[in-house]
């Protein structure tokens, strides 16, 4: 199945060489082509570079915690069962977002959101990211 949405990543505790590694790979998750570009994977990074958001559509099994966990096992070149997760959920506009921070050893490293979840239509997500962009616009867009 396919979810064509948003979702971010931030950066809790990553070195600025893990944080680009982990940007590089999450860069390739969508389709390798696509008639339609909007499907195509495009991001957006926060100002400080701390963050991003990532919109195309994506393979479902991709996005879950425990695909998200391997994929930062082999980024990293860690056992992903060492790696443990909380999750929250946070409305931003209608749907709630879930928002899972990942962590190792006992600390956190990574906060991922699904914007409007994984049964959110494009516009859905759409629509929970462009909130969630609002609600944080000093940190997403710059004064020029």
């Amino acid at each position: 199945m396919t979810y064509q949405g948003y979702y971010a990543i931030e950066d809790l505790n990553l070195n600025a060489s893990q944080r680009q590694t982990l940007v590089e790979a999450l860069r390739k998750l969508g389709p390798a082509s696509d008639p339609q570009p909007a499907r195509l994977c495009h991001w957006r990074t926060r100002l400080d570079g701390q963050a991003a958001i990532f919109e195309a559509a994506f393979n479902e099994n991709n996005l879950t915690v425990e695909a998200f966990k391997r994929r930062l096992g082999t980024i990293f070149g860690v056992s992903w069962v060492t790696i443990g997760h909380s999750t929250q959920s946070v409305t931003f506009d209608s749907l709630p977002t879930p928002v899972v921070t990942f962590s190792r050893t006992g600390t956190d490293y990574l906060r991922m959101a699904l914007f409007g979840g994984p049964a959110a239509s494009w516009e859905e997500s759409r629509l929970e990211c462009q909130a969630y962009l609002k609600d944080h616009q000093d940190e997403w867009e710059s004064e020029e």
